[in-house]
């Protein structure tokens, strides 16, 4: 596993603003933090105006076509829409005409560097310009029961964006379905294997979408970023945990210039593999691939790349 000083997207490279968020802002008490999250980061990563973000929204979409196999699970980039959102259209455009009970999204903290452990929240709901997405509590209730030691403190996922901005792209594919957020504090063996163990447990004989949020790697080159990220995306295809992990360290011990991490939430998408292959998937593709290179005028020098994967269970 990373340590936390490459974990964490706040600690390094806060010049690149494509990367994962604003400067970090104090953590809230408690008091401060509704059942209801209000939006962290719109008219940041993505418009405030209700309007406006539907119509980036839907152009976005409007861009992809569902490919065969219905999604198990989805791995999604979690930067700002000019930067990401193409790819992370890719990704939710294969939802269309999908239902769901439920979507469990998997991100890892990058704010707090108290928060050590693995979040649910399990009750209320998080707010978008574009309204309300409610939590689904019984299920939210079931994974905490599953395992005691993860917490239920709104004030962990108060300012985080690697989940909030999956928001609008769902409520336009998947309207009034229910979620339940989920994140992780550190990546470490023990968190990531509690809550694959919790999923598993509760998720099995319901029909819910699990969603990775996590970007690719962080400010190298942009040469160097297409190397690193296809070698990323290729293990993360192999649907293969154990060849994901040997694939991070070695491309960090490679010693590519300012590079920070190969994939900053890495511990989502562990998870979002092992469980996806437990409850039954056994097909997975890279539907888009991209980097913050790609913008025009954007610098090549510091990058950060993005990749949007399908996972499904294709029968026999």
């Amino acid at each position: 596993m990373l340590p936390l000083k490459i974990f964490g997207c706040f600690l390094a490279g806060l010049a690149v603003l494509t990367a994962c968020n604003p400067r970090p802002t104090p953590s809230p008490s408690p008091t401060q933090v509704a059942r209801v999250r209000p939006p962290a980061v719109a008219g940041a990563f993505y418009p405030a105006d209700p309007q406006e973000l539907a119509a980036m929204v839907d152009s976005l979409l409007a861009a992809w076509s569902p490919t065969p196999g219905r999604p198990l699970a989805l791995v999604v980039p979690h930067a700002g829409y000019p930067y990401s959102g193409k790819t992370a259209a890719a990704a939710y455009a294969e939802l269309q005409g999908q239902r769901y009970e439920a979507v469990v999204l998997i991100g890892q903290n990058h704010y707090l560097a108290e928060f050590e452990g693995v979040d649910v929240y399990a009750q209320g709901a998080f707010r978008t310009p574009l309204g309300d997405v409610p939590v689904d509590e019984e299920l939210a209730r079931a994974i905490l029961a599953a395992q005691p030691a993860f917490s239920d403190r709104p004030l962990w996922q108060a300012q985080e964006h690697a989940l909030e901005v999956q928001l609008p792209f769902l409520q336009r594919v998947l309207p009034g379905t229910p979620i339940v957020p989920i994140l992780i504090g550190r990546p470490t063996p023990r968190n990531l294997e509690q809550l694959e163990e919790a999923l598993v447990q509760a998720l099995r004989g319901h029909d819910v979408l699990l969603i990775a949020s996590s970007d690719l790697s962080h400010y190298p080159s942009y040469a160097d970023a297409i190397q690193v990220d296809q070698a990323v995306l290729e293990a993360i295809v192999s649907l293969e945990p154990e060849r994901l992990r040997e694939t991070l360290a070695r491309q960090m011990a490679r010693g590519i210039p300012n590079l920070l991490t190969p994939c900053c939430s890495e511990g989502a998408v562990l998870v979002v593999l092992e469980v996806s292959r437990r409850l039954g998937a056994n097909r997975a593709a890279l539907l888009h691939y991209a980097n913050s290179g790609d913008i025009p005028g954007a610098d090549r020098d510091r990058v950060v790349g993005y990749g949007a994967v399908k996972i499904w269970k294709e029968e026999p």
